[in-house]
């Protein structure tokens, strides 16, 4: 029995083979066989060592060296004699020792094991490292499944994150965590404010109150019963400037229209940011929104009401550009032009008040009335205004024109007493 797989070629002591597998199991090749060289002459060398496939080291060394791709022949066994068969049946028993030897390791190891098999490394497990029956507590990791693991085996039972939601009962057939859960039970805002008690988009009639709302723009529109605190903030911080803002009152009503403002106020901020430089806006009312309306203005002082302008008390000539002083004819004229009357409002005529015309003034003197717009209720409950409405201030017309008719009179009194004395020394 011969093996001539492949070519050789022999350096001193090495014999390096092409296409050989010199460790294949079962080949017999062994120490002590002999290798035939077809060289010219044929060349006789005897195995000394197997170092792997394509190697082995044979004596005696060659000399000329043999080139590549030389055609042998070894000599594996001689069965037909009694030394042929012992080393037949010995290499046999080397090759199942050494089968078992990598048997042993791997069942026996605790890691990766490599044997040679047939002449090639195989690395294979440990059989101490594999999972056995019943608890593995020292299991690290699990690659490479294809099937699912059951919420029994601690597992989802799905592949996909949305299943193993829904499976581990984390949210509904919708995909949505429920409220019992902590969370909203809906994909959208509104449905999510609906679930969870809160305001909705669009009109909420169950609002009771709130709080601390924070909204860079827009306008706020509420439907309120009971006390109400609206506080307005225009995103100015204390102590910086703030642009004026305009509230824009035009009616307040339920579904019968029969809501009154009980009483309201703000602070109008200028621009320099001060609030001691603002003013107070209130408004009250006592059956209409233009009952009683008052307005502080900054820029004079002067209290803006429906019904007239209160300016300030300040008499400092300082502060005024006076034109002239009013004579005593320019004023006895005046007063004795003036009427005088008994009136009550159209829309509350139970209560007399007396007082002047604005018309009666103007006829007598235009700089003393003011041109602006006035709005009052009409009979039908619905507002009228006047663009061009007509106001004074009867005490600062009485007072300023009767003062110098009543310093006229008493100076004539006192000429008609110098003169009844005159007249009558011995009188009384």
């Amino acid at each position: 029995m011969i093996y001539t797989t492949g070519s050789i070629a022999v350096s001193g002591n090495t014999l390096t083979g092409t296409g050989t597998n010199f460790t294949q199991a079962g080949s017999l090749i062994r120490n002590g066989c002999t290798v035939l060289v077809m060289t010219s002459p044929v060349q006789v060398f005897q195995i000394t060592a197997i170092g792997n496939a394509t190697t082995l080291t044979v004596s005696p060394a060659a000399s000329p060296a043999i080139p590549a791709g030389t055609k042998f022949a070894i000599l594996l066994s001689d069965s037909l004699s009694v030394d042929g068969l012992a080393q037949d049946i010995a290499e046999t028993f080397s090759m199942y020792q050494r089968y078992m030897g990598g048997f042993a390791d791997v069942m026996n190891g605790s890691g990766d094991v490599t044997i040679t098999i047939n002449g090639q490394p195989v690395t294979v497990p440990g059989q101490k490292t594999l999972a056995k029956k019943g608890a593995n507590t020292d299991i690290t990791s699990l690659g490479g499944l294809t099937t699912a693991l059951s919420i029994q085996q601690g597992g989802t039972g799905s592949k996909s994150a949305d299943d193993a939601r829904k499976n581990l009962g984390i949210v509904d057939s919708t995909g949505t965590v429920p409220v019992s859960l902590g969370g909203t039970g809906a994909k959208s805002s509104t449905d999510a404010r609906v679930n969870l008690g809160a305001a909705s988009a669009g009109d909420n009639n169950d609002v009771t109150s709130f709080s601390g709302v924070i909204a860079p723009r827009g306008s706020i529109n509420s439907r309120l019963s009971g006390g109400a605190s609206v506080k307005l903030d225009l995103g100015g911080a204390l102590g910086t400037a703030v642009k004026p803002f305009n509230l824009n009152l035009t009616r307040l009503g339920n579904a019968t229209n029969n809501w009154n403002i009980q009483s309201t106020y703000g602070y109008l901020v200028g621009d320099d940011g001060s609030f001691n430089a603002s003013g107070p806006i209130m408004i009250s009312t006592d059956g209409s929104s233009t009952d009683r309306v008052w307005i502080f203005r900054n820029s004079d002082g002067a209290i803006k009401t429906t019904y007239g302008t209160i300016s300030p008390g300040a008499s400092d000539e300082r502060v005024k550009n006076i034109v002239r002083e009013i004579t005593e004819e320019e004023a006895i004229r005046f007063i004795s032009e003036v009427r005088p009357i008994r009136y009550a409002f159209k829309w509350r005529p139970e209560q007399i008040k007396v007082g002047f015309r604005a018309q009666n003034i103007e006829a007598l003197d235009p700089e003393l009335v003011e041109i602006t717009s006035l709005t009052i209720p009409g009979l039908d409950g619905s507002d009228i205004v006047i663009q061009d409405g007509k106001m004074i201030d009867p005490g600062e017309i009485g007072a300023a024109y009767l003062v110098p008719v009543v310093q006229q009179l008493l100076r004539r009194v006192s000429e008609l007493e110098a003169e009844i004395k005159t007249l009558n020394p011995q009188g009384s």
